[in-house]
Protein backbone atom coordinates (compact mmCIF):
# COMPACT_ATOMS: atom_id res chain seq x y z
CA UNK A 1 0.00 0.00 0.00
CA UNK A 2 1.20 3.57 -0.56
CA UNK A 3 0.10 7.13 -0.02
CA UNK A 4 -0.45 9.11 -3.17
CA UNK A 5 -0.96 12.79 -3.72
CA UNK A 6 -4.29 13.62 -5.30
CA UNK A 7 -5.54 16.91 -3.93
CA UNK A 8 -8.23 16.92 -6.62
CA UNK A 9 -10.32 14.49 -4.59
CA UNK A 10 -12.74 16.32 -2.30
CA UNK A 11 -10.11 18.94 -1.64
CA UNK A 12 -8.06 16.19 -0.02
CA UNK A 13 -4.36 16.49 0.64
CA UNK A 14 -1.78 13.77 0.91
CA UNK A 15 0.70 13.48 3.78
CA UNK A 16 4.25 14.48 2.95
CA UNK A 17 6.84 12.09 4.40
CA UNK A 18 9.79 13.55 6.29
CA UNK A 19 12.95 12.53 4.46
CA UNK A 20 15.19 12.85 7.54
CA UNK A 21 16.82 9.58 8.52
CA UNK A 22 17.16 9.16 12.27
CA UNK A 23 19.91 7.17 13.92
CA UNK A 24 19.26 6.27 17.55
CA UNK A 25 21.11 4.10 20.01
CA UNK A 26 19.64 1.20 21.90
CA UNK A 27 16.96 2.27 24.38
CA UNK A 28 14.86 0.68 27.06
CA UNK A 29 12.14 -0.19 24.56
CA UNK A 30 8.63 -0.60 25.93
CA UNK A 31 6.48 -0.98 22.81
CA UNK A 32 6.83 -2.28 19.24
CA UNK A 33 4.39 -1.38 16.46
CA UNK A 34 3.90 -3.74 13.51
CA UNK A 35 2.35 -3.11 10.12
CA UNK A 36 0.55 -6.20 8.82
CA UNK A 37 0.74 -6.68 5.04
CA UNK A 38 4.32 -7.30 3.96
CA UNK A 39 5.61 -6.93 7.52
CA UNK A 40 3.96 -9.59 9.65
CA UNK A 41 2.10 -11.20 6.75
CA UNK A 42 4.01 -12.76 3.86
CA UNK A 43 2.26 -11.37 0.80
CA UNK A 44 4.05 -13.86 -1.45
CA UNK A 45 1.81 -16.61 -0.09
CA UNK A 46 -1.67 -17.11 -1.61
CA UNK A 47 -4.09 -14.43 -0.43
CA UNK A 48 -6.78 -17.09 -0.18
CA UNK A 49 -5.05 -18.27 3.00
CA UNK A 50 -6.16 -16.69 6.30
CA UNK A 51 -3.90 -13.99 7.74
CA UNK A 52 -2.66 -16.28 10.49
CA UNK A 53 -1.42 -18.88 8.02
CA UNK A 54 0.62 -16.26 6.14
CA UNK A 55 2.51 -15.10 9.23
CA UNK A 56 5.79 -17.00 9.77
CA UNK A 57 5.89 -19.10 12.94
CA UNK A 58 9.07 -17.25 13.90
CA UNK A 59 7.21 -13.90 13.83
CA UNK A 60 4.44 -15.27 16.05
CA UNK A 61 7.05 -16.53 18.51
CA UNK A 62 8.86 -13.18 18.44
CA UNK A 63 5.69 -11.31 19.41
CA UNK A 64 5.07 -13.67 22.31
CA UNK A 65 8.66 -13.28 23.54
CA UNK A 66 8.43 -9.49 23.28
CA UNK A 67 5.41 -9.58 25.54
CA UNK A 68 7.23 -11.84 27.99
CA UNK A 69 10.03 -9.26 28.04
CA UNK A 70 7.59 -6.45 28.95
CA UNK A 71 7.61 -4.96 25.43
CA UNK A 72 4.03 -4.34 24.31
CA UNK A 73 3.41 -5.63 20.73
CA UNK A 74 0.89 -3.55 18.78
CA UNK A 75 -0.51 -4.23 15.31
CA UNK A 76 -1.26 -1.20 13.13
CA UNK A 77 -3.43 -1.38 10.02
CA UNK A 78 -5.86 0.43 7.78
CA UNK A 79 -8.42 -2.30 8.40
CA UNK A 80 -11.16 -1.90 11.00
CA UNK A 81 -10.89 -3.27 14.52
CA UNK A 82 -13.40 -6.07 14.06
CA UNK A 83 -11.43 -7.43 11.10
CA UNK A 84 -8.22 -7.47 13.14
CA UNK A 85 -9.56 -8.76 16.46
CA UNK A 86 -9.31 -12.48 15.62
CA UNK A 87 -5.76 -12.08 14.29
CA UNK A 88 -4.74 -10.15 17.39
CA UNK A 89 -6.15 -12.87 19.61
CA UNK A 90 -4.25 -15.53 17.66
CA UNK A 91 -1.02 -13.56 18.08
CA UNK A 92 -1.63 -12.84 21.75
CA UNK A 93 -1.71 -9.10 21.00
CA UNK A 94 -3.92 -6.90 23.20
CA UNK A 95 -3.34 -3.51 21.55
CA UNK A 96 -4.48 -2.50 18.06
CA UNK A 97 -4.28 0.63 15.91
CA UNK A 98 -7.00 0.21 13.29
CA UNK A 99 -8.71 2.20 10.52
CA UNK A 100 -5.49 4.09 9.74
CA UNK A 101 -5.13 5.34 13.31
CA UNK A 102 -8.72 6.49 13.66
CA UNK A 103 -9.41 3.82 16.28
CA UNK A 104 -6.97 2.78 19.01
CA UNK A 105 -7.30 -0.03 21.54
CA UNK A 106 -4.74 -0.42 24.32
CA UNK A 107 -4.76 -3.68 26.28
CA UNK A 108 -8.31 -4.39 25.16
CA UNK A 109 -9.77 -0.95 25.95
CA UNK A 110 -10.62 1.73 23.39
CA UNK A 111 -8.63 4.88 24.14
CA UNK A 112 -9.19 6.89 20.94
CA UNK A 113 -11.79 7.15 18.18
CA UNK A 114 -11.67 9.78 15.44
CA UNK A 115 -15.07 9.83 13.71
CA UNK A 116 -16.04 11.77 10.58
CA UNK A 117 -18.60 14.50 11.48
CA UNK A 118 -22.06 13.58 10.25
CA UNK A 119 -22.56 16.66 8.06
CA UNK A 120 -19.24 16.08 6.30
CA UNK A 121 -20.04 12.39 5.91
CA UNK A 122 -23.39 13.18 4.27
CA UNK A 123 -21.74 15.58 1.85
CA UNK A 124 -19.09 13.04 0.94
CA UNK A 125 -21.61 10.25 0.37
CA UNK A 126 -23.85 12.49 -1.71
CA UNK A 127 -20.94 13.28 -4.00
CA UNK A 128 -19.89 9.65 -4.31
CA UNK A 129 -23.44 8.68 -5.25
CA UNK A 130 -23.69 11.52 -7.75
CA UNK A 131 -20.49 10.29 -9.40
CA UNK A 132 -21.68 6.65 -9.17
CA UNK A 133 -18.58 5.65 -7.22
CA UNK A 134 -18.93 2.50 -5.12
CA UNK A 135 -18.24 2.84 -1.41
CA UNK A 136 -18.37 1.02 1.92
CA UNK A 137 -18.90 2.70 5.30
CA UNK A 138 -16.56 1.59 8.06
CA UNK A 139 -16.91 1.76 11.84
CA UNK A 140 -14.74 0.01 14.41
CA UNK A 141 -17.08 -2.98 14.54
CA UNK A 142 -18.73 -3.25 11.13
CA UNK A 143 -18.42 -2.47 7.45
CA UNK A 144 -21.73 -1.27 6.03
CA UNK A 145 -22.81 -1.58 2.42
CA UNK A 146 -25.84 -1.06 0.23
CA UNK A 147 -25.29 -4.40 -1.54
CA UNK A 148 -28.18 -6.78 -1.94
CA UNK A 149 -28.50 -9.10 1.04
CA UNK A 150 -27.51 -12.28 -0.81
CA UNK A 151 -24.17 -10.80 -1.85
CA UNK A 152 -23.64 -9.36 1.61
CA UNK A 153 -23.98 -12.77 3.25
CA UNK A 154 -20.60 -13.80 1.85
CA UNK A 155 -19.03 -11.89 4.77
CA UNK A 156 -21.73 -11.89 7.47
CA UNK A 157 -19.33 -11.22 10.33
CA UNK A 158 -17.76 -8.20 8.67
CA UNK A 159 -20.57 -6.41 6.86
CA UNK A 160 -24.02 -5.07 7.62
CA UNK A 161 -26.64 -4.23 5.03
CA UNK A 162 -28.04 -0.71 4.85
CA UNK A 163 -31.28 0.32 3.19
CA UNK A 164 -31.43 3.74 1.53
CA UNK A 165 -33.99 4.82 4.13
CA UNK A 166 -31.73 3.87 7.06
CA UNK A 167 -29.89 6.57 9.03
CA UNK A 168 -26.14 6.63 8.61
CA UNK A 169 -24.19 4.60 11.19
CA UNK A 170 -22.68 6.42 14.15
CA UNK A 171 -18.93 6.82 14.67
CA UNK A 172 -17.93 6.31 11.03
CA UNK A 173 -14.14 6.17 10.85
CA UNK A 174 -13.55 5.99 7.11
CA UNK A 175 -15.04 5.15 3.73
CA UNK A 176 -13.59 2.56 1.39
CA UNK A 177 -14.18 3.81 -2.15
CA UNK A 178 -13.75 2.37 -5.60
CA UNK A 179 -10.82 3.94 -7.42
CA UNK A 180 -10.72 4.66 -11.14
CA UNK A 181 -10.47 7.60 -13.50
CA UNK A 182 -13.96 8.77 -12.52
CA UNK A 183 -12.77 9.42 -8.96
CA UNK A 184 -11.18 12.65 -10.24
CA UNK A 185 -13.60 15.25 -8.85
CA UNK A 186 -13.79 18.13 -6.37
CA UNK A 187 -16.18 19.14 -3.61
CA UNK A 188 -14.91 22.67 -3.81
CA UNK A 189 -14.17 22.85 -0.08
CA UNK A 190 -11.09 22.99 2.09
CA UNK A 191 -11.65 19.45 3.23
CA UNK A 192 -10.41 18.05 6.55
CA UNK A 193 -10.28 14.66 4.82
CA UNK A 194 -7.41 12.72 3.32
CA UNK A 195 -7.41 9.87 0.80
CA UNK A 196 -5.08 6.90 0.88
CA UNK A 197 -4.89 4.59 -2.11
CA UNK A 198 -4.63 1.08 -0.66
CA UNK A 199 -5.06 -1.04 -3.79
CA UNK A 200 -5.15 -0.49 -7.56
CA UNK A 201 -8.94 -0.16 -7.40
CA UNK A 202 -9.59 1.10 -3.86
CA UNK A 203 -8.84 4.01 -1.54
CA UNK A 204 -9.64 4.90 2.07
CA UNK A 205 -11.04 8.33 2.89
CA UNK A 206 -10.76 9.51 6.49
CA UNK A 207 -9.92 12.58 8.58
CA UNK A 208 -6.45 14.03 8.11
CA UNK A 209 -5.92 13.80 11.85
CA UNK A 210 -6.24 10.01 11.66
CA UNK A 211 -2.86 8.40 11.01
CA UNK A 212 -0.91 5.44 12.34
CA UNK A 213 1.42 8.04 13.86
CA UNK A 214 -1.45 9.54 15.84
CA UNK A 215 -2.33 6.06 17.06
CA UNK A 216 1.27 5.58 18.18
CA UNK A 217 1.19 8.90 20.05
CA UNK A 218 -2.01 7.85 21.85
CA UNK A 219 -0.56 4.53 22.99
CA UNK A 220 2.74 6.08 24.09
CA UNK A 221 0.80 8.67 26.10
CA UNK A 222 -1.31 5.93 27.67
CA UNK A 223 1.88 4.08 28.63
CA UNK A 224 3.52 7.30 29.86
CA UNK A 225 6.60 6.69 27.69
CA UNK A 226 8.52 8.70 25.10
CA UNK A 227 8.89 8.02 21.39
CA UNK A 228 12.49 6.89 21.99
CA UNK A 229 11.10 3.88 23.84
CA UNK A 230 9.11 2.76 20.79
CA UNK A 231 10.02 0.76 17.67
CA UNK A 232 8.04 0.37 14.46
CA UNK A 233 8.30 -2.31 11.77
CA UNK A 234 7.09 -1.58 8.23
CA UNK A 235 7.55 -2.27 4.54
CA UNK A 236 5.71 0.30 2.44
CA UNK A 237 5.75 4.06 1.95
CA UNK A 238 2.50 4.46 3.86
CA UNK A 239 4.55 3.50 6.93
CA UNK A 240 6.53 6.78 6.73
CA UNK A 241 4.38 8.50 9.35
CA UNK A 242 4.72 5.49 11.64
CA UNK A 243 8.51 5.68 11.29
CA UNK A 244 8.42 9.40 12.13
CA UNK A 245 6.54 8.71 15.36
CA UNK A 246 9.03 6.30 16.98
CA UNK A 247 12.62 6.38 18.12
CA UNK A 248 13.74 3.29 16.21
CA UNK A 249 12.17 2.43 12.82
CA UNK A 250 12.87 -1.02 11.33
CA UNK A 251 12.35 -1.75 7.62
CA UNK A 252 11.78 -5.25 6.30
CA UNK A 253 14.16 -6.62 3.69
CA UNK A 254 11.26 -6.55 1.22
CA UNK A 255 10.50 -2.89 2.03
CA UNK A 256 10.27 -0.03 -0.44
CA UNK A 257 13.73 1.52 -1.06
CA UNK A 258 12.66 4.90 0.35
CA UNK A 259 11.54 3.28 3.59
CA UNK A 260 14.83 1.41 3.91
CA UNK A 261 16.67 4.72 3.64
CA UNK A 262 14.57 6.11 6.47
CA UNK A 263 15.05 3.10 8.76
CA UNK A 264 17.52 2.87 11.62
CA UNK A 265 17.77 -0.87 10.93
CA UNK A 266 16.98 -3.06 7.91
CA UNK A 267 16.18 -6.69 8.61
CA UNK A 268 15.59 -9.71 6.37
CA UNK A 269 12.37 -10.08 4.33
CA UNK A 270 9.27 -11.30 6.13
CA UNK A 271 9.59 -14.62 4.27
CA UNK A 272 13.11 -15.06 5.69
CA UNK A 273 12.15 -14.63 9.37
CA UNK A 274 12.77 -10.88 9.25
CA UNK A 275 10.77 -10.08 12.38
CA UNK A 276 12.52 -12.73 14.46
CA UNK A 277 15.97 -11.78 13.19
CA UNK A 278 15.46 -8.09 13.93
CA UNK A 279 14.22 -8.75 17.46
CA UNK A 280 17.25 -10.96 18.16
CA UNK A 281 19.77 -8.61 16.51
CA UNK A 282 18.43 -5.64 18.47
CA UNK A 283 18.59 -7.54 21.74
CA UNK A 284 14.83 -7.43 22.30
CA UNK A 285 14.58 -11.21 22.70
CA UNK A 286 17.03 -14.07 23.19
CA UNK A 287 17.67 -16.46 20.31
Amino acid sequence: MRLIEFSFILGLTAMEPNSKVRSVGMKNFRVAFFDIDGTLVDNQLPHTLPFGERIPASAKLALRKLKENQIEPVIASGRNHQTLAALAEELGVDSIISSNGNCVHYQGKIIHQNSIPNDLLKKLIAHLEQEEIAYLIETADLIYSYEDEQQNEKHPSKKALLQQSDPLPENVLQLIVGWNERTDFKLGIDSPLIAEKVAPVAANIHLKTGTKAEGIHKICAEMAITADQALAFGDEENDFTMFDAVGFPVAMGNAAPALKEKAAHVTAPVSDDGIWKACVELGLIAE
